[in-house]
């Protein structure tokens, strides 16, 4: 079986879909324009160079309300994880949302996806460091209050693995995260390499050690649902129940798991990519309203059953979607059904025409690990 060549290649397809994915391909103009207007408000893009806990430099964004208009000085913030595939553009498809609400979003690609430096990703392992340099950074940010984590697939085990280790996060929302990877990897090896099932063992083996010897990352030992009882923070989970990547019963497993009371499963159809409902989309801005700006609002416990089916091609009143005041380049998506356009979203944002020049490269040598923050494209 070792010497057979399609087995070598489907071993290499299958350490590279696990920590080398294809990179969301995307230039700095198009997350758009710096300085923008929606709903008659204005607000600013500002983007900087974080250090990972790898050492890499890690491309952010920050969007926020600009002072002159905020009905408050101090306002809450949503830092959004990105999948695997993805980037920090995925993000900004959720803007619509978070903003009208008055919460300001912070957005970044993880080492070694878009246009952070590094060659591989860890689905969590890794990444669960860098949120914490991304959180001591955004608190540090001027008028920041509560900081909420929303996180789409390696970014939902991301926030799961991470949550419960900083009070400073007051809500999660986790779409399509895994529970264990020892439990994906095996599903993953049935697609990928189509062997019988006495044969599995000895090939995550090898897929093991070939991660192990490239990242560092032990895939047996990276299981968010070790985390979950440990979590508290109110919660909600989404998965779709024809996911073909991530099987749903991780959301399950999780759930069941989970240690905050306050905590929801939304269960929808579609697959691993499948966009969301704008009614999906919808519940969770208000979720983040409720837990992150609404002072008033109570932490009523909700029901241990309640989980909920939503229909994903739901059709809607076209009177509750939400019209748009930025013009915008289109967003580029790891998924077909994530090009088309949404009426609820921003497409941010035409071409710069005073920024039209690619964002200035950091030619600097990372030194001493310190975690140097270098803000970039500066106002003029």
């Amino acid at each position: 079986m070792k010497n057979d060549p399609k087995t070598k290649m489907s071993y290499e397809k299958l350490w590279k879909l696990i920590i080398r994915p294809d990179k969301d391909s995307y230039k700095p103009k198009d997350l758009g324009k710096r300085v923008f207007t929606f709903k008659g408000k204005t607000y600013t893009r500002k983007d900087y160079n974080l250090i990972s806990s790898e050492g890499y430099i890690m491309k952010c964004s920050f969007i926020e309300l600009d002072y002159s208009t905020r009905p408050k000085k101090i306002m809450p913030v949503i830092l959004y994880l990105h999948g695997n595939s993805s980037s920090r553009l995925e993000g900004m498809g959720m803007l619509p949302e978070i903003l009208k609400r008055d919460i300001n979003l912070f957005v970044n690609d993880f080492p070694g996806c878009g246009l952070s430096e590094g060659e591989f990703i860890s689905l969590g392992y890794h990444e669960s460091h860098d949120v914490k340099i991304l959180v001591d950074f955004i608190e540090k940010l001027p008028g920041v209050g509560k900081i909420g984590l929303w996180g789409r697939s390696m970014g939902a085990a991301t926030t799961m693995i991470y949550a419960h280790k900083d009070d400073r996060i007051k809500a999660l929302v986790m779409d399509s995260p895994f529970a264990d990877f020892n439990i994906l990897a095996k599903d993953l090896v049935l697609q990928q390499i189509k062997l019988p099932n006495f044969l599995i063992d000895g090939a995550l083996k090898i897929v093991r050690m070939t991660i192990k010897r490239k990242n560092g990352l032990d895939i047996e030992k990276l299981k968010p649902i070790d985390s979950a009882p440990k979590t508290k923070q109110p919660a909600i989970f989404i998965h779709a129940t024809s996911d073909e990547l991530i099987h749903y019963k991780h959301s399950d497993m999780l759930y069941d798991a989970y240690g905050g009371k306050i905590k929801k499963l939304l269960k929808c159809v579609g697959n691993h990519n499948t966009k969301r409902s704008n009614k999906i989309i919808r519940e969770i801005g208000e979720f983040f309203y409720n837990y992150l700006v609404n002072e008033h609002y109570s932490n009523i416990n909700i029901d241990k059953n309640n989980i909920f089916y939503l229909d994903a091609d739901e059709k809607e009143d076209n009177n509750q979607n939400e019209k748009s005041d930025i013009n915008t380049n289109n967003n580029k998506d790891n998924s077909q059904n994530n090009k088309e356009k949404d009426k609820n979203e921003i497409n941010l944002i035409n071409e710069q025409k005073q920024e039209s020049k690619e964002e200035p490269k950091d030619d600097n040598k990372i030194s001493d690990n310190k975690n140097e923050i270098n803000e970039i494209n500066e106002n003029k």
